[in-house]
């Protein structure tokens, strides 16, 4: 009898062992449908994405799928926000190349690129770099990565270091990759690679947008503080985002976060070479323009050698005094790129200094050790070559040579400083024309700039 009951009691505890397999089993069938059909966040080896399937990162904040900015019949891979839809791409896979229907599959090759598969071609997305074990992930950043399965946290390649015509908060604009810039779509509709550009000036820590070859605009230079790269942000209330550059070796590359973090927030550069500091409002389901440049005297080089520019006046470029324009009927229409030539030359020891006032200083200024206002000055007037000088108590003497670009006057933002521009005495002489000299006074034992007007008539 208590063989059977023994028997018995094995079987049942058999039956129970079973059923809870059975049940272990079902749950993990449906947790891997839903993280296959709901959930899912990436895509590997043996998987792939149809046109028409999406990957959602983790806390359902960016999409990475196929979608159409213009003509239907023009399909791209890209990355956009979740809860605003595709108007609103960040980054895109193929924007040069988009496929002629939506037949297209997101998947790896044999040699572990990530692909488009699409009428017998593969249009390669992204280099696993010969890993056998890939996975592509969408991360909440909006950031694309490659990475083995061996090895999750390091990453073969990643969308960051391929944007396309958005910087996303804590994306790295930079030198260690060729691509670590933004480059315009070609319109509105079409994401193909544009005109304008903005990288990282390679001889030192400021943006550039580049339209083509030339220069476009370029920012301030990065100093450690957090808007030094764009001083106007500092007018704003709450300031929107702050900058953070390095300049290792390695890495030479600048960054930022948004304020608040949790704010949605983007810089775009726009088919027009406009860039454009925007964050979401959640309220008003919209996005709300916070910055941008460049404004119209921003753009580089607009007036010309020695033109000054100021937003406030119809015609934005005029000739600094002492200069006409090069090509007077080119400037009258517009064309100022040409700038301004002197009225009359320079003597070298007689010359004269005119004062410009509250100006955009040019860059390349060359800084000069000295004990004060008059040294500064000095310096420059000895030096036959020397153009222009500036001294202030906080920056000290800056001394300019040649041509002088990118001035403005009526600069209202931090950096605006006095500029002497130098200029032949007689034309600081005629007709009791009004100069401007600089002197020293000392009050509470503060070095302070006074600058007296005086009348020279003979």
């Amino acid at each position: 009898m208590g063989s059977k009951l023994a028997s018995w009691a094995m079987k049942a505890a058999m039956m129970r062992t079973k059923s809870s397999c059975r049940k272990v089993i079902t749950l993990l069938m449906i947790a891997l449908w839903l993280a296959r059909c709901l959930g899912r966040d990436s895509i590997s080896v043996n998987e792939s994405l149809s046109d028409g399937q999406t990957i959602v990162s983790m806390k359902n904040v960016f999409v990475l799928g196929f979608f159409s900015p213009g003509a239907p019949s023009h399909r791209y891979v890209g990355i956009w926000h979740n809860s605003l839809g595709n108007s609103t791409v960040v980054w895109v896979g193929n924007r040069n190349e988009p496929l002629s229907d939506a037949s297209g599959v997101l998947m790896f090759d044999s040699n572990g690129n990530l692909v488009i598969a699409h009428g017998g071609r593969s249009l390669i997305v992204a280099y696993g770099k010969g890993a056998k074990d890939m996975k592509a992930t969408i991360l909440d950043s909006g950031n694309l990565v490659l990475s083995s399965m061996a090895n999750r946290s390091r990453y073969m390649w990643q969308s960051f270091d391929s944007p396309t015509d958005t910087w996303l908060s804590e994306m790295k604009i930079g030198l260690r990759t060729a691509n670590q810039s933004l480059i315009s779509w070609w319109s509105n509709d079409d994401p193909a690679v544009g005109d304008y550009t903005l990288a990282m000036d390679p001889s030192g820590l400021k943006l550039i947008i580049w339209w083509k070859e030339t220069i476009y605009w370029s920012s301030a230079k990065w100093n450690s503080s957090e808007l030094s790269l764009i001083p106007q942000l500092s007018s704003f209330t709450p300031i929107s985002i702050f900058f953070r550059c390095s300049n290792f070796t390695n890495d030479i590359s600048c960054t930022y976060s948004a304020n608040p973090s949790d704010r949605m927030t983007k810089i775009l550069l726009n088919p027009a070479g406009s860039l454009n500091i925007m964050q979401f409002d959640s309220l008003a389901q919209v996005w709300i323009l916070v910055w941008s440049v460049p404004s119209t005297c921003e753009v580089h080089n607009l007036c010309g050698a020695f033109g000054v520019c100021n937003n406030s006046r119809v015609l934005k470029c005029v000739c600094t005094r002492g200069f006409v324009p090069r090509d007077l009927a080119a400037y009258s229409s517009g064309n100022t790129w040409k700038g301004c030539t002197r009225k009359i030359k320079l003597q070298c020891s007689s010359d004269e200094f005119h004062e410009i006032p509250n100006a955009r200083l040019p860059d390349n200024g060359k800084k000069l050790t000295v004990t004060g206002l008059r040294e500064c000055k000095l310096a420059c007037l000895i030096n036959c070559s020397c153009t222009a000088y500036a001294y202030s108590q906080l920056d000290g003497c800056s001394l300019w040579y040649g041509d002088l670009l990118n001035l403005q006057d009526s600069y209202d933002v931090n950096g605006a400083r006095t500029l002497c521009l130098r200029l032949a005495k007689s034309e600081l002489e005629y007709g009791g024309s009004s100069g401007k000299k600089c002197i020293v006074v000392r009050t509470y034992n503060i070095k302070v700039i006074l600058c007296v007007d005086s009348v020279i008539c003979k």
